[in-house]
């Protein structure tokens, strides 16, 4: 068993599927079917004639009466005998007949073959639908336009609300010549771009895409730098104000406890800090390590017999907090012990 969903949609699309054929087989028969003056006269006893509103009407009715004579074959039988041989319709000058030989053939298949009742009476309601459609159409091309519609819309720009619309201004008068003078400018010198209007069109268009292109990489260019700031700053709040010592026993804890990970970081910050204190680096938080790395290469406060040393070590720190900070490497012991030995190297004399 299909769930009801599937069922539901393969009804909706073989009702649509009938519509669309239908339609498809009205829009080619039905000019087959429209008979102009000459055939018109042939027919006109066949059936009353009609104008395209009482067609539209004659339509609504035999679509309304199919749906309950489509319950039985008798009630099939009895509507297509019903039925003239051909309408003859009148739309203004011009005068049509279309036959009903085809809806007949689908009313008559339906009254003679019960199982497939319903599909043939939907396809005889379906050409009917299809056959009102074409007759609104053919309404809607027939209205009266031009002189009529043009004498209306005059009639209401004519109205009081509407007089000062058409008065303009001598800075709109000013506006519209500049823009027709820069217009008129760009035409001219666009044509002789290479000999040919098309190319200097293509050059605008590009200028115009790389324009384009640079505003928008100014512009992420510039969140990206705000992103960074922000990003240094919060990184910066997140790091506690401790002395190098405390820096060195949260290290000890954190070592303690097999977080050699966190371990490294606080050795890293002990170190910072120290620097901090004999002046080495400016007590600010918002640097990144590579910029305390940098910040330490024009510092003067540290000897330079001992400055080699103590930047290697500040070197090592740094490369392991990247890697198993920053990164998520595995940090083990001999990495806490190894950030234990760059910071005596530092002057962080361990107890």
């Amino acid at each position: 068993m299909l769930p009801e969903s599937s069922v539901t949609l393969n009804t909706l699309f073989k009702k649509s599927f009938r519509f669309v054929a239908a339609l498809s087989l009205a829009l080619v028969v039905l000019p087959c079917t429209i008979f102009r003056t000459a055939e018109a006269a042939q027919h006109s006893a066949a059936s009353p004639a009609y104008n395209l509103t009482s067609f539209h009407a004659e339509l609504e009715r035999l679509k309304t009466e199919l749906e309950s004579a489509r319950k039985s074959g008798e009630g099939l039988r009895n509507y297509r005998e019903s039925l003239p041989e051909a309408w003859a319709v009148g739309a203004g000058e011009n005068h049509y007949v279309v036959s009903t030989a085809l809806l007949a053939s689908w009313l008559s298949k339906a009254e003679r073959q019960s199982e497939n009742r319903d599909q043939e009476a939907d396809q005889a309601q379906d050409y009917l639908d299809a056959l009102a459609s074409e007759v609104s159409s053919l309404s809607m091309q027939s209205s009266p336009r031009g002189d009529s519609a043009s004498a209306k819309l005059n009639a209401i720009l004519d109205r009081p609300e509407f007089a000062r619309t058409f008065q303009q201004t001598w800075w709109d008068k000013l506006r519209d010549r500049i823009d027709e003078i820069i217009s008129n400018a760009l035409v001219r010198l666009l044509s002789r771009v290479g000999g040919q209007k098309s190319l200097g069109y293509a050059l605008v268009w590009i200028g115009i895409c790389a324009a384009a292109i640079l505003i928008a990489y100014w512009i992420f260019r510039h969140w990206f730098r705000a992103a960074r700031v922000a990003e240094m700053d919060l990184l910066a709040t997140q790091v506690p104000v401790r002395s190098w010592h405390e820096w060195i026993f949260a290290a000890r804890e954190a070592a303690s406890r097999s977080d050699y990970r966190a371990a490294v970081h606080c050795a890293y910050w002990a170190a910072i800090t120290r620097l901090q204190d004999i002046g080495a680096l400016s007590p600010d938080r918002a640097k990144t390590p590579r910029e305390y790395l940098g910040a330490l290469n024009t510092s003067k406060v540290i000897e330079p017999e001992s400055f080699d040393g103590r930047k290697q070590a500040l070197v090592t720190l740094t490369s392991r907090l990247e890697k198993i900070w920053y990164g998520y490497r595995i940090a083990t012991e001999e990495d806490f012990l190894d950030s234990l030995t760059q910071l005596e190297t530092l002057g962080c004399h361990l107890p």
